[in-house]
Formats: structure tokens, C-alpha cells, sequence
């Protein structure tokens, strides 16, 4: 495959020849056609962190510059598509002056590292604007198509690094117990993957299951476990989660210490048996998918796994119908969906589909805050940001409704707060299914806190 494009060129440039973007997704609408200080004014705000940003080149300035800066070659100016955030905490080292009031905390950086800004970036350079666009949208919607590491994977780096806490150090030590378990590799690798590993570990991996089972660490810092019996009832709480459990007619994600306890306390040689007896039931159904992927059986983990997911029609905003409370969120889901089902046709409203939809979970936010009494987190301007980091903290396995709250989301592979604010800003090209996508996951959302109660 050739990789040459006549597009792009990479090219050495200076700090100083740098020019910040005043469109960057980052800024909203008032940015537009400001100077390059006012950006830097903004870029200090405490939401950027360029200051711990600095804090960190400066510790890893010995370091080969790991991503290029993507730009923009337009009327002999040198706009930065990609790297916004970094050219100004480079900008910000190499004038301090122009930090303000931090100033001397960015002198006293720029102290250790002695930068100027004839200091150069390893650059990617083009002058079509769509090009550049393509490098932006595959980082920040596609994550630069990554798949995040887990806790797991982040507990073993911190483990063979040497840099690994007691509670790294305890889920080192059972996945290693979870890999010598005779079940299943795709059970082993569905309960430490996303939608089953933060529930597996609150049942396991904290302080009742410490004391319960007796974990303690000899003076290699490897896990020790005083149960004789835990490979038996890990195996069971394994299943168990994989089941979507409950003990008590609660869920196990809602279960607190004490019932966690008594869940641990309760098993018994009967329940290994049940276990053992569904397990092996299970992988007698594995299939073989058409890329040659093998897998326990769908229909077996429907029936016994998971809750069976709501059907969406393809094409429908918000993929079902919702009922919801009475008030302001009711009122603009029901208009959006009484626009969408007149205007299915007309590609032309996919743009206000897109602003609406950010409109709508903007609302949501300050009802909800408003609702809790938090009159002062209603108005703030990040409302929307925060409504969205708390919705994903609430909404568990258990909460999902089928394709919409998907691990993409919940394990920040697609970050739904920026796509709705390229929506709001109109700087996105609006696809139908897209929007579709991120309609599926607002209503989840919508349901989960404006929904009736039965």
C-alpha cells in the first residue's frame, strides 16, 4: 500500500512561526478572529491544564517529540489544525509574559528547560483544509482508532514498572488466579473486559473481599490468599457477574460493603456446583463467527447473561420512544421527535438535529441540578460537561438499554461531549447515522434520570 499524498509535506518549524487556530473545536463562536494572546488567555483557564501540561514537557524534555503538530499552510500563516493545546503551553514556556498572573510559575519552568520560541516542532504541513480535518476527526472521534487500556492492563504496567499500589497489586494477583481457573478462555477475557470488570472487581477486589478471603503479600509484593477454597467461589462470583447477578434482589453494582460481605459469605458448595453445571452448559454452545472468532453461544448469554436489548429502529431518533417526566426535557425530546419524523428526507436538518441534540442534554443538566437542589452547578457554564462525567459514572452494565450506551462511550472511545459541541458549533459534517448514534445514547441518558417510575 503506498503512502505517499502529494498533500503533505513534513516540515521543522519554530514556536514563534506557530499561529493557535481560533476555530479550534476547543473555543466557542466569541474566539473567532481573536489574537493570538487572548487565545493563550483562554488556553490558561483552568480547564485546559496547559500549566501541568508545561509541568510535564519539562519533565520529559529529554524525550523525541512523540506526536507531530498537524497544520495549515494558509496565507503564508502556519495554523495549527492538531496540537493546539501543546503550541500554546510551548508558546506559554518561551514568553512567560504572556501567561499573566502565571507567569512566574511558567518562568520557573522555562528555567529548566531553556526554550525559546526558535525552539522547532516536527511538523505535518498542508494547505487543503479538509486534509487537515481528516487527522483531527480520526484523533478526537476515533480516538486515533485505540482502544484504551483497561484496568486491568493499567494495574500489570504498574506492576512490572515496580509503581503498583496494594490495590494494583491485588488484581495482579487474581487474574492471575481468574487465568488458572479451568473455564473458558472468552468467559476469563468477557469478566475482565469492559461491562463486566468494574462490578467484578467491587465484589472482589476491595476491602470485604480483602478480609473475607484473607489477602495479604509476601516480600516479592505477590498476591497471598489464606481461603483454601477461593478458586472454587471465585469461580462462582465469576460466573455470577457474568450473569449480571444479584444477591438479595439488588443488583451487585448496588450492593455496599456489608452486602458485598454477606454475597462473598453465602457461597457455598452448591453454588460451585450450579456454577461448574451452567458453565460447562455454556461452552458446549460456543460458535465460530464468519472471521473464524470463537465465542460462547449468543443466544445462551442472552437467556442467561444479559437482559435482552430494546429494539431500535435503524432510522429513528432516539432509537424507541421515550416517557418521560413532564417539563422542559419532555417538552424539547417531544419536538425533536415531531421534527425528525417530518423532515427523515431532508438532509438539510441534520445540522439543527445535530445543535439540538446538544440543546437538549444542556436542559437536561440544569433540571437535573436544579432538581437536586444545586442551583449554583445549573448555572455554571461546563454544566453540560459535568452532567455527562456523572451520567457515565451512574450508567452501569446493568443500566444499558441493547446497541445505544455502548462500551465505546462508557470506556472514552467516542466522547460524546466534544461531538455534541462540533454539533452546536457547526464545525462537523452531520451524517445521519451519526447522529442516530449519539441520539441512542442521549436517551439512555434522558431515561435513566427523567424517566417515569412505575
Amino acid at each position: 500500500m503506498s503512502t505517499h499524498n502529494s498533500k503533505w509535506n513534513k516540515k521543522d518549524i519554530a514556536i514563534k512561526d506557530l499561529s493557535l487556530w481560533d476555530e479550534n473545536a476547543r473555543f466557542s463562536d466569541q474566539y473567532f478572529g481573536l489574537t493570538e494572546e487572548d487565545l493563550l488567555k483562554h488556553f490558561i483557564t483552568g480547564k485546559f491544564q496547559v500549566l501541568k501540561l508545561a509541568s510535564e514537557m519539562e519533565k520529559d524534555a529529554d524525550l523525541p517529540q512523540l506526536e507531530k503538530i498537524v497544520v495549515w499552510r494558509f496565507n503564508d500563516r502556519n495554523i495549527v489544525l492538531e496540537g493546539n493545546r501543546r503550541v500554546a503551553a510551548y508558546k506559554l514556556l518561551a514568553d512567560p509574559k504572556l501567561a499573566g498572573t502565571q507567569e512566574t510559575k511558567f518562568s520557573k519552568i522555562k528555567s529548566k528547560i531553556n526554550l525559546s520560541g526558535d525552539f522547532e516542532l516536527e511538523c505535518l504541513v498542508t494547505e487543503d483544509l479538509e486534509e487537515g480535518y481528516r487527522f483531527i476527526e480520526r484523533k478526537h472521534l476515533n480516538q486515533n482508532n485505540e482502544v484504551s487500556w483497561g484496568s486491568n492492563e493499567i494495574a500489570h504496567h504498574k506492576e512490572r514498572r515496580g509503581k503498583a499500589g496494594e490495590k494494583e497489586l491485588i488484581r495482579v494477583g487474581i487474574t492471575k488466579v481468574i487465568n488458572s481457573l479451568t473455564i473458558a478462555n472468552e468467559l476469563k477475557e468477557s469478566v475482565l473486559g469492559p461491562g463486566y470488570v468494574t462490578t467484578f472487581w467491587r465484589l472482589i477486589g476491595q476491602t470485604p473481599a480483602q478480609e473475607f478471603f484473607g489477602f495479604s503479600f509476601d516480600g516479592n509484593k505477590k498476591l497471598k490468599i489464606k481461603d483454601t477454597d477461593f478458586e472454587k467461589k471465585l469461580k462462582v462470583v465469576v460466573w455470577d457477574v457474568l450473569k449480571n447477578g444479584q444477591y438479595n434482589g439488588k443488583l451487585f453494582s448496588r450492593l455496599n460493603n456489608k452486602e458485598i460481605l454477606d454475597y462473598l459469605k453465602s457461597i457455598s458448595d452448591k453454588d460451585f456446583d450450579r456454577a461448574s453445571t451452567e458453565i460447562t452448559e455454556a461452552e458446549s454452545k460456543k460458535q465460530t463467527d464468519l472471521f473464524g472468532k470463537v465465542g460462547i453461544a449468543t443466544d445462551y448469554k442472552l437467556k442467561i447473561a444479559r437482559k435482552t436489548p430494546v429494539t431500535k429502529t435503524a432510522d429513528e431518533l432516539f432509537g424507541r420512544t421515550l416517557s418521560l417526566q413532564q417539563g422542559k426535557v419532555n417538552d424539547l425530546y417531544r419536538a425533536l421527535v415531531d421534527i425528525d419524523k417530518k423532515s427523515q428526507n431532508n438532509d438539510a436538518i441534520l445540522p439543527f438535529l445535530g445543535m439540538a441534540l446538544r440543546l437538549l442534554v444542556e436542559i437536561a443538566a440544569r433540571v437535573h441540578y436544579e432538581n437536586r437542589g444545586d442551583g449554583k452547578k445549573a448555572k455554571q457554564d461546563q454544566v453540560c460537561e459535568d452532567f455527562l462525567k456523572e451520567a457515565k459514572k451512574q450508567l452501569t452494565q446493568q443500566d444499558k438499554n441493547g446497541v445505544s450506551l455502548t462500551n465505546e462511550w462508557l470506556s472514552d472511545q467516542r466522547n460524546l461531549g466534544v461531538i455534541l459541541d462540533k454539533y452546536a458549533h457547526g464545525n462537523i459534517v452531520c451524517k445521519r447515522s451519526d447522529i442516530l448514534k449519539d441520539s441512542f445514547i442521549v436517551a439512555d441518558i434522558l431515561d435513566f434520570y427523567f424517566g417515569k417510575k412505575n
